[in-house]
């Protein structure tokens, strides 16, 4: 049995679902023998069976996600190969494989991303008869996915997301003259900048606003409300940031802001907390899930408890409090806490992987971090 890794969706400016694909593939291709379906990002050891064209790679333009279907369709790899995708984007014609399920935004949301809610909704049923395993990124996901489309819950594994601290790490020098609150991938309107905007009145005097990662029609949309509310200078919107450019941000912000309406995991909470920066946060049940008590957290729709949040921090006190406990958060989800698990969920469903396993390579139980 081999074990071929699917990265032909990944292109080369890595958002979450990139940066969750190559922490997860880099750190197992050191722990086990692989072959790869490679794409346009960074690639981990193995050898390579096919390479995807540049136009099935996310963000390839509109028309990817129906290119990239087309493309998988032809390929089969038979019973002797175990198939892996980080994403849902899973090979139809594949019957041994595993794919992961990062969230069911697009079935709460639709109108944001009609052609990816129609996968979910007619193609996913089809994909996951042709899957042994599905990982997801969070017990919430977990537990969405097995009462959504019906997938045995003892099937379904949690492989989660990670922060690197050697990266992310705070730097007192950073902190700007000038304050300011910070968003990050506010691509989709369920991101709720709306809400932001709508609550201005309890921020806007003491710190401006920076939305990164922010496009297209939601943009738009932003853009023309922030000029009806007058707010025009006190907020800032960004296009795509390179990683150091992200990191500088997240040191320098007075708090970052993460009021979705859902999410599967939410990576940029726990990176704002490995920078040293306090963290404002939806109170959905994933938010906390994964972070626990370090959070500030807010009632979506609630005026008073925005004023509350946005007051406390500016509290050092409170403040002290939240990145007291932040720790445990941070140690709990590092990547080679989710290689860890993606190992042992990969040898739960095929333990003839084991006979792959690299001179060396680490047991799931060794904790080794994933770079």
């Amino acid at each position: 049995m081999e074990l071929v890794l699917n990265l032909s969706m990944l292109g080369p400016q890595p958002t979450g679902l990139g940066v969750y694909s190559e922490n997860c593939t880099n750190g197992i291709a050191r722990r086990f023998r692989t072959c790869l379906i490679a794409g346009g990002g960074a690639m981990p050891p193995g050898d390579v069976l096919l390479k995807a064209p540049a136009s099935v790679a996310i963000g390839g333009g509109k028309l990817a996600a129906i290119r990239r279907q087309l493309w998988m369709r032809s390929i089969d790899f038979g019973d002797n190969r175990l198939v892996y995708s980080p994403t849902h984007h899973g090979l139809p014609a594949q019957g041994d494989q595993i794919i992961t399920i990062h969230d069911l935004i697009c079935l709460r949301f639709p109108s944001q991303h009609r052609p990816q809610y129609l996968f979910f909704r007619f193609g996913l049923p089809r994909l996951l008869k042709k899957c042994r395993a599905v990982f997801t990124v969070s017990e919430t996901t977990r537990q969405d996915v097995a009462s959504t489309y019906g997938f045995p819950l003892e099937n379904i594994y949690v492989v989660p997301n990670g922060v690197d601290a050697s990266a992310f790490s705070p730097d007192p020098e950073a902190r700007a003259v000038e304050p300011y609150l910070l968003m990050v991938g506010a691509r989709y309107s369920h991101k709720n900048v709306d809400e932001v905007l709508d609550v201005a009145n309890h921020w806007s005097k003491r710190f401006r606003l920076v939305v990164t990662s922010c496009g297209g029609e939601y943009r738009a949309a932003l853009e023309k409300k922030v000029a009806a509310l007058g707010l025009r200078g006190r907020v800032e919107f960004t296009d795509y940031l390179s990683r150091a450019d992200l990191i500088r941000l997240y040191q320098g912000c007075s708090a970052l802001v993460y009021p979705s309406k859902w999410e599967g995991f939410g990576i940029p909470p726990l990176e704002a907390l490995a920078c040293g920066s306090p963290v404002i946060a939806s109170d959905i049940p994933v938010h906390r899930e994964v972070l626990g008590d370090a959070a500030f957290f807010v009632r979506l729709g609630d005026p008073s408890s925005w004023a509350e949040a946005l007051e406390a921090i500016q509290t050092d006190s409170e403040v002290a409090g939240r990145m007291a406990v932040a720790g445990d958060r941070l140690r709990r989800f590092t990547w080679g806490q989710a290689v860890n698990a993606l190992e042992q969920g990969l040898l739960a469903v095929e333990p003839a992987l084991e006979a792959c396993r690299l001179i060396g390579g680490a047991p799931f139980g060794a904790g080794v971090q994933a770079e």
